[in-house]
């Protein structure tokens, strides 16, 4: 066994023994980002949820990436069969350490792969199909926060546990995203309200996008990206419904059971 499939191994196991999130032990720490990235296409291949049917990004703020001691974000994929539309009812008990973020989503519109450039906030909008208010399903399995190795996250796929999608925005295009407000409603709470602009949607797109085609991965239309959370991670209960939206656009909505 090679030492990737080891260290994939290791993640795996956790998984499949339903532990709480451990950081790998030193003897199987990747020795760099692309080790790290190299040992999580062998979790994507090994873990059995399936084909991927897109990409996320994690740790896209200077707070998070300071807290793991990294300079950059990290990305992860979603599996084909874990993308839902909503409105969705999820079982807690399928995703240990449940967090919900506020995202937007969006589809790619073409096959991409690495001859078709490099891609910045604006250019990229040329390959966007759709445009979708999303919830990501993170699965953090119970980390310590205060002690997270950014190359053990990014072996457990950046903790993405799948999305739901909510209905795509008509004229995606004509949408000032500077202005864009968005609200998130979680049960009979006040509605909490945030900037759509919050999480550089575009520029996490174009990051995400940017480094799949770097490592040779060819990225097939209809995949689905998530851009990043505008509002911190929040973990539900069981009984919440939850509904984030962009006004007039777009919205999603969760049930926990």
């Amino acid at each position: 066994m090679s030492k990737i499939e080891e260290i994939s191994n290791f993640i795996i196991n956790q998984h499949l023994k339903k532990n709480r999130y451990d950081n790998l032990p030193e003897s199987l720490k990747p020795k760099n980002i692309e080790e790290a990235y190299l040992a999580q296409s062998s979790f994507h291949k090994n873990i059995g949820r399936g084909k991927l049917g897109g990409y996320k990004i994690a740790l896209a703020s200077k707070i998070q990436q300071e807290l793991c001691g990294i300079n950059h974000p990290i990305a992860g994929a979603i599996f084909k069969n874990e993308i839902h539309n909503s409105p969705c009812k999820i079982e807690m008990e399928h995703f240990p350490g449940l967090g919900l973020e506020f995202e937007l989503a969006v589809e790619i519109s073409n096959d991409l792969s690495k001859d078709v450039g490099h891609f910045n906030k604006d250019n990229v909008k040329d390959y966007i199909s759709n445009v979708y208010a999303a919830f990501e399903m993170i699965i953090d399995r119970g980390a310590d926060y205060n002690n997270i190795d950014p190359y053990s996250m990014v072996v457990d796929n950046a903790w993405c546990g799948g999305i739901v999608l909510g209905n795509p925005i008509h004229d995606w295009k004509k949408i000032n995203y500077e202005e864009q407000k968005s609200v998130l409603y979680w049960n009979n709470e006040n509605p909490l309200h945030a900037k759509v602009k919050d999480s550089n949607p575009f520029e996490s797109l174009a990051w995400v996008l940017n480094l799949k085609l770097s490592q040779n991965i060819f990225i097939p239309k209809n995949s689905k990206i998530i851009t990043g959370s505008v509002i911190k991670t929040r973990a539900p209960k069981k009984g919440d419904k939850i509904i984030y939206e962009i006004p007039e656009l777009s919205n999603v909505e969760i049930e926990i059971h």
